[in-house]
């Protein structure tokens, strides 16, 4: 009996501190990360190569509308696109081409002109992520 009424004790002193906790904290889960990329060249074999100068790191996000094609272009430094939504079709002025899906990520082309267009049904969002230097664009156009 005494132990029945202690526990009845220590429980109704108990559990009214825990429900007013400000913070209630119910697992504490590790830390996890994923790599969604790691190359050491292009999609379409493009060697990566650093541009000389002041070191700019630039991370943006691009939202393009189905059926948006990007004029002929090349970027002049490393780069790696994560695919949120939507899907991409890339094609370099050599003919090879590259479909990415939602989820996907890919090794951006260097020095290689090539254009890229949401071929789906929804909007397509990118983060591009680039390696490049201070003062020079990311993205140069090209006839």
């Amino acid at each position: 009996m005494r132990r029945f009424l202690l526990l009845a004790l220590t429980a109704g002193i108990t559990i009214p501190i825990v429900a007013c906790s400000p913070k209630k904290q119910t697992s504490l889960e590790p830390l996890v990360v994923e790599t969604l990329i790691s190359a050491t060249e292009s999609w379409n074999g493009d060697s990566f190569k650093y541009p000389k100068g002041q070191a700019k790191m630039t991370l943006e996000k691009i939202t393009a509308q189905p059926g948006f094609k990007t004029p002929l272009h090349l970027h002049p430094q490393p780069g790696i696109i994560y695919l949120q939504r939507g899907s991409l079709y890339c094609e370099t002025s050599d003919g090879k081409s590259l479909k990415v899906l939602a989820g996907e990520s890919f090794a951006s082309s260097q020095d290689t002109v090539h254009y890229c267009q949401n071929n789906g049904d929804e909007e397509m969002v990118a983060f591009v992520a680039s390696a490049g230097i201070k003062g020079k664009k990311t993205t140069v156009p090209r006839d």
